[in-house]
C-alpha cells in the first residue's frame, strides 16, 4: 500500500489527520516524524503505555530535558521558564506535589457549586443572540462560555476577558504546534509576558484581600506550608486560565461541527436528551480538543522495530488511539450513545485532565440547551486552525429557524 503524504504539518493533514493515523496504526505504528523531529505513537495500548511509564516517558518537555531549548535565544528561555512550571509539564514528585494542591478546586461539591454559573451562562449568551437568528458560534458563545467559568473560579474580572483571549491566542500558537511560518516563541513570550504579569497583580491583590477563588487558595496554601513557590503560582494560574478555556472552546466547536453533519445524530439527542453525557464522551472520542502532547524519552529503548534513543521527543497522539478499531468498535462513525467509551480525550495516568469534570459539565449544559432552545440548527463549512496539538476552529457561522444556510434566498 502506498504510503499517504506523512508530513503532519500539511494542509491535507491539519484539516483531516485521521487518513495519516489509519496507516501509521497498521504500517508504522512508531513512527520517525520528519516534520516534527519526534517518535509518533498512534495505537492505543501504546499511547496507553507512553502515559502509564512517566519515568521511561517524561512531561517535563520545557526544562533541560529537551535539547531545543538549550537556546541563547531570549523567547525561549522566557516560554521556558514559565511553561516548566506548569502542572501538565512536570514529572513526580513535583507533579504530585500540584496536582494535590491544585485539585481541590476541581472536588464535587465545587463543580456543584459552579453548575448553576454555568447554566446561568449558557442561558445568557444564548439569549443575546436567540432573536438574532444566527452567531458565530466560536465567537459568541464557545470561547465566553469557558472563558468567564474559569475566569470565575481564578477572580478574573469578565471585563478582561477579551484582553486574556488576545495574549493566550499567542500562547496557542507554541503550545498548539502551529505550523504557519511565524516566530511560535517570540509570539507565545509576548503573550506569556503580558499573562504573567495580569495574574502577579492579581495575586498582590488576593495577598491584601483573599477571597473565595483558586488565587486566594493557592496563596493560603504556601501560607499554610504546601511548598510552592511564587513563581508555581503565577505559571499555574496560566495554566489554568489557558487550558480551563482553550481546550473546551475547542471541544464544544469541534462537537457542534461535527453533530451537524451528522443530523441523524441530532435527532436522536433532540429524542432522548438525557444522553447527552454519553453524546459529550463520543465527541471527545471522535476528534476531541488536544490531539497529541510531547513526551521526553529518559532512556534509550527498542519499540515496534524502532530504537528510540534517550533525550528524543516521542508524541503519543491520543486523537488516533481514539479512532484505532483494535479498541473501538466502527472507530470512524460517529455514534452518539456509544457505550462503553474508554476513550483517551483527557489524556491518561496522572496527568489526566484535571479540570475533565467542569469541561464535561459545560459540554452537556451547552449541547442540551442549544439543541433545546434552537430550533433548525445549520452550520457552514469551517476549517480547522493550523495547528498539530491543539484541534479546534478558528470560527462556526451558525444559524437556525426555518431557513437554513443553505436555503436559496428570497428574492
Amino acid at each position: 500500500m502506498t504510503p499517504p503524504d506523512l508530513d503532519f504539518k500539511s494542509e491535507a493533514n491539519v484539516q483531516d489527520p485521521f487518513p495519516l493515523y489509519g496507516w501509521l496504526r497498521e504500517h508504522d505504528p512508531v513512527h520517525w516524524s520528519e516534520s516534527l523531529g519526534s517518535w509518533v505513537v498512534t495505537r492505543y495500548e501504546d499511547v496507553l503505555r507512553v502515559f502509564d511509564e512517566p519515568a521511561t516517558f517524561s512531561s517535563e518537555r520545557f526544562r533541560a530535558l529537551d535539547p531545543r531549548l538549550a537556546s541563547d535565544r531570549a523567547p525561549v528561555r522566557a516560554v521556558a521558564r514559565v511553561l516548566g512550571d506548569w502542572l501538565v509539564f512536570r514529572d513526580p514528585p513535583d507533579h504530585t506535589r500540584l496536582r494535590r494542591l491544585l485539585q481541590k478546586s476541581f472536588t464535587p461539591r465545587q463543580l456543584e457549586k459552579s453548575r448553576w454559573h454555568v447554566q446561568q451562562t449558557v442561558d445568557e449568551l444564548l439569549d443575546r443572540v436567540a432573536e438574532r437568528g444566527e452567531m458565530d458560534f466560536i465567537r459568541d458563545f464557545a470561547f465566553p462560555l469557558p472563558a468567564r467559568v474559569i475566569g470565575m473560579l481564578l477572580g478574573a474580572p469578565t471585563a478582561d476577558l477579551e484582553a486574556i483571549k488576545r495574549w493566550s491566542d499567542r500562547l496557542a500558537a507554541q503550545i498548539g504546534g502551529s505550523v504557519e511560518a511565524a516566530d511560535n516563541f517570540t509570539e507565545a513570550e509576548a503573550g506569556l509576558s503580558e499573562l504573567v504579569a495580569y495574574f502577579r497583580a492579581l495575586i498582590t491583590e488576593r495577598g491584601r484581600a483573599p477571597r473565595d477563588d483558586l488565587v486566594s487558595l493557592m496563596l493560603r496554601a504556601e501560607s499554610e506550608g504546601e511548598t510552592l513557590s511564587s513563581e508555581e503560582v503565577v505559571s499555574n494560574c496560566v495554566l489554568l486560565l489557558f487550558a480551563g478555556h482553550e481546550t473546551t472552546t475547542n471541544l464544544l466547536g469541534n462537537g457542534l461541527h461535527h453533530l451537524l453533519r451528522h443530523p441523524d445524530q441530532v435527532a436522536r439527542l433532540r429524542a432522548q436528551p438525557e444522553r447527552i453525557e454519553t453524546a459529550v464522551e463520543e465527541l471527545l472520542r471522535y476528534d476531541g480538543p488536544v490531539t497529541g502532547t510531547v513526551k521526553v524519552a529518559l532512556r534509550d529503548l527498542d519499540w515496534h522495530g524502532r530504537r528510540i534513543a534517550r533525550g528524543q521527543r516521542v508524541i503519543p497522539f491520543l486523537s488516533s488511539a481514539n479512532r484505532d478499531p483494535a479498541q473501538f468498535a466502527q472507530p470512524d462513525a460517529l455514534d452518539v450513545l456509544r457505550h462503553p467509551n474508554r476513550h483517551l480525550g483527557f489524556g491518561y495516568g496522572i496527568h489526566f485532565c484535571l479540570g475533565a469534570p467542569l469541561a464535561r459539565l459545560e459540554a452537556r449544559l451547552a449541547f442540551e440547551t442549544l439543541l433545546r432552545r434552537l430550533p433548525a440548527l445549520a452550520a457552514a463549512p469551517a476549517r480547522f486552525k493550523p495547528q498539530v496539538f491543539l484541534r479546534g476552529l478558528a470560527s462556526l457561522p451558525l444559524r437556525w429557524g426555518v431557513r437554513s444556510l443553505h436555503a436559496a434566498p428570497r428574492g
